[in-house]
């Protein structure tokens, strides 16, 4: 007999942000875990996608260091949740995005070699995996600080490849420069939107 799983409660309280898609939530029970609802149930394609991308850097046993993993699902009062690491600072709080430091001078501005830092082994990690995303945003990247002076950026969202036959999986040579242009798009993004040099 299979046993019926109790949904989730998910409630305001709990929620981390809202995107145009998904919503994340704080997960009730473990408090390293976050879950992402759809704000319509039909329209999931993306999560479907980097669930399956997800799925195979698993099975492949590829080294995840950078990205914040996937879990599982599991029903919640919202509809179906999708279980992932809730990336957290050295001090229990919860890790804010990129976006948000540039826009704050003030947190940017002490942390400048931090931040480049992070982001050229955060970029080497990608390359030297081989790790298919979408387009870099700076709302979809985290800073874990991992003490005052020292942090790791981790990708939160849009990994996978959006092609219905995702060549750069399985071949090295379309991985890295699909990943040479991701990155120098947003290289160039950060500089135009925020006037911030992140690959100095």
């Amino acid at each position: 007999m299979k046993l019926i799983e109790s949904p989730l409660a998910l409630s305001d309280a709990l929620l981390i942000a809202k995107g145009r898609h998904r919503a994340c939530y704080q997960h009730p029970k473990h408090p390293e875990l976050c879950i992402k609802v759809h704000l319509d149930p039909y329209d999931d394609l993306e999560t479907i996608r980097e669930v399956r991308y997800f799925k195979w850097l698993h099975r492949r046993k590829v080294n995840l260091k950078g990205i914040a993993d996937y879990r599982g699902k599991y029903p919640t009062t919202l509809g179906m949740g999708y279980v992932y690491e809730l990336v957290r600072d050295y001090d229990g709080q919860v890790s804010k995005t990129l976006d948000h430091y540039l826009k704050n001078f003030e947190l940017t501005e002490p942390r400048i070699n931090a931040l480049t830092s992070a982001y050229q082994e955060f970029k080497q990690t990608f390359q030297r995996h081989y790790i298919s995303m979408m387009n870099l945003k700076a709302y979809n990247i985290v800073y874990k600080r991992e003490s005052e002076s020292y942090g790791r950026f981790y990708l939160i969202d849009n990994l996978g490849s959006a092609n219905l036959l995702p060549l750069s999986y399985f071949f090295k040579s379309i991985a890295t420069r699909m990943l040479q242009r991701k990155f120098m798009r947003f290289e160039s993004l950060v500089r135009e939107r925020y006037h911030f040099s992140i690959n100095s």
